[in-house]
């Protein structure tokens, strides 16, 4: 229930295959230069075995360029849409064209250890970013298409706080604390895409200058709004959370704004303090204000 790709029965359907096809061309050419980043890695791959994969990487990087900028248009032009749209487009075009220009550099001429370590670098870098900036846009594609469901926020939580699967591709895991809950709780939402929310709230608070882990809470019963608010706390105790790391680039804040306000919710991030907010109806909450 929480892994399967929805969209919601709104969607045009030649929009939808358009954008399965774009997902599917984009996690292949993503999954290409994550390979090429571990061969670039090992030293036991020699320079002409590396030569013979760098054409495809470089082949690769015009169907990723097109596939991010079909998902970028699916999503609309809505005001709510439009800054985290020019985020995404803003970051991905010069790095797109960072890695296409050391791929054609280093497919012209013998790759010694110098070229080797720099293209290297160029590729490790556009794989984290290129897979965070794909986190978020199947997060705002979610919020503004998935199917929601009306779920308890804390039972959410913990059906994704474990050790990452096999599927988490190496990436790795945020930390934090579950130490408040009011039972009772239920909210109307899509899952991958709130908990997508929830762990980068989770890693801007742990990004940030402090002692302690983040702190998780969730408050609201009897209330209209559940909050569900992320702030360090030293010498917190409560429930341990593993969660997946999603990575946090130059977009997520605007992204994340949109996809709340996308989903019916309302964020609020103060870097200062280093709290993450996000508040949505509660449907418990409102049932028990009407049997009042």
């Amino acid at each position: 229930m929480f892994s399967d790709r929805q969209t919601a029965p709104g969607i045009d359907p030649p929009l939808a295959d358009l954008m399965t096809n774009a997902h599917g061309t984009l996690r292949d050419a993503l999954g290409a230069l994550r390979n090429l980043a571990q061969l670039l890695q090992s030293r036991m791959v020699a320079p002409k075995s590396l030569a013979s994969v760098l054409p495809d990487a470089l082949e690769a990087c015009g169907p990723m360029r097109i596939s991010a900028w079909t998902l970028l248009d699916a999503l609309g032009t809505s005001s709510t849409v439009v800054p985290a749209r020019a985020a995404l487009e803003a970051f991905f075009s010069p790095r797109l064209e960072e890695l296409e220009s050391a791929l054609a550099e280093a497919v012209k001429r013998p790759l010694g250890a110098a070229a080797r370590l720099k293209l290297e670098e160029v590729v490790l870098q556009s794989s984290f970013e290129f897979d965070a900036g794909r986190e978020l846009l199947q997060m705002l594609e979610d919020a503004a298409f998935g199917r929601t469901i009306r779920v308890d926020p804390c039972d959410l939580v913990r059906a994704f706080a474990r050790p990452p699967s096999v599927h988490a591709e190496g990436r790795e895991v945020v930390c934090a604390m579950l130490s408040s809950h009011d039972f009772g709780e239920e909210i109307d939402i899509n899952p991958r895409m709130a908990m997508t929310l929830i762990t980068l709230g989770i890693e801007l608070v742990g990004r940030r200058a402090g002692s302690g882990e983040p702190n998780l809470s969730i408050t609201g019963y009897g209330l209209p709004v559940c909050t569900i608010r992320i702030k360090r706390k030293p010498l917190a105790t409560g429930e341990p959370l593993l969660l997946t790391s999603r990575g946090v680039i130059k977009p997520t804040v605007p992204c994340l704004r949109a996809a709340a306000e996308l989903s019916g919710g309302h964020l609020e991030w103060n870097e200062a303090s280093s709290t993450f907010s996000v508040s949505y109806p509660n449907e418990s909450g409102a049932r028990c204000s009407e049997t009042a």
